[in-house]
């Protein structure tokens, strides 16, 4: 049978719930499956825990969810993205444990270590990172010296350490409620100081005046990789490319290191790892 448009399954569950609900079934498995597992949920059996936590609630109190996503409100492709999302919070806050540095991290320079917490923990971005890591250290900011601490870290964690990064982030924020796709403002974590939040700003506008002047590709993969963190592979898919080996990696970091020096970012500055004590560690 030909794939039916969202409008199509939305009416069809609208006139016939149950034959709808099959439809939508049939119909968007495949694609909430591999939401999933883009959310680091890659365990088969965790896979189909979260899948029908997402499925019970859909269907709770007569498909209620589903009849009320109307074509004004996006794409149901879209909605569901929105909804996994919080689903995986949601499931990984009530089965993981406490927020670590993994053995492997630890094993890292001070400075890779350093960033793991920023980016990861504090989910903050590289601009953030290299002004705040240099503020903890009365060092200067170096944000080419991020995306080098950065790629060690992806090449250093594997999947499961992803999902249990996941899990720590889920147990961080609040509770958010499956179809909450619209929520209210939240109370935001305490920023930097304003001076160093205007730092942070104009490293950030300058980082991506350096970051336009790459090949369009290149600039995806930087934004993808190391703004968003996707891994290797989902990188690789989103661009729809393959070869994305650590050379082409360390060559694209190399280029954008240039292009910043350009700007008198990372110039006459050996980063700002050397300010950091080598026996730091979490608190």
């Amino acid at each position: 049978m030909a794939p039916l448009s969202d409008d199509a399954v939305h009416a069809l569950i609208l006139s016939d719930p149950a034959r709808g609900w099959r439809a939508f079934i049939d119909q968007y498995t495949p694609l909430m499956l591999g939401l999933i597992r883009r959310g680091s949920v890659t365990d088969r059996d965790e896979m189909m825990e979260v899948y029908v936590l997402v499925c019970e609630q859909l269907s709770a109190r007569g498909f209620e969810r589903l009849k009320s996503q109307s074509a004004g409100r996006g794409s149901l492709g879209g909605w569901l993205a929105v909804l996994i999302r919080h689903a995986i919070v949601d499931w990984v806050r009530s089965r993981r444990g406490r927020r670590r540095m993994f053995q492997a991290v630890e094993n890292l320079p001070a400075l890779d270590r350093r960033v793991f917490e920023l980016y990861y923990w504090d989910e903050r971005s590289p601009s953030e990172i290299a002004e705040l890591a240099a503020g903890d250290t009365g060092g200067r900011a170096d944000l080419p010296a991020v995306f080098e601490a950065l790629g060690r870290l992806h090449a250093t964690l594997s999947d499961r350490h992803r999902a249990d990064l996941l899990a720590q982030a889920g147990r961080a924020k609040a509770p958010v409620a499956i179809d909450e796709t619209d929520a209210p403002a939240r109370v935001a974590d305490p920023g930097p100081d304003p001076e160093t939040a205007a730092r942070i700003g104009q490293l950030n506008t300058t980082f991506e005046t350096a970051l336009a002047r790459l090949p369009d590709e290149d600039a995806a993969i930087v934004r993808l990789k190391y703004v968003e963190g996707l891994s290797t592979s989902d990188v690789e898919r989103a661009l729809g490319i393959s070869g994305l080996t650590d050379k082409r990696l360390q060559l694209i970091r190399e280029s954008l290191r240039a292009s910043l020096k350009a700007f008198g970012v990372g110039q006459e500055d050996t980063a700002f790892a050397r300010h950091i004590s080598l026996d730091r560690r979490p608190s």
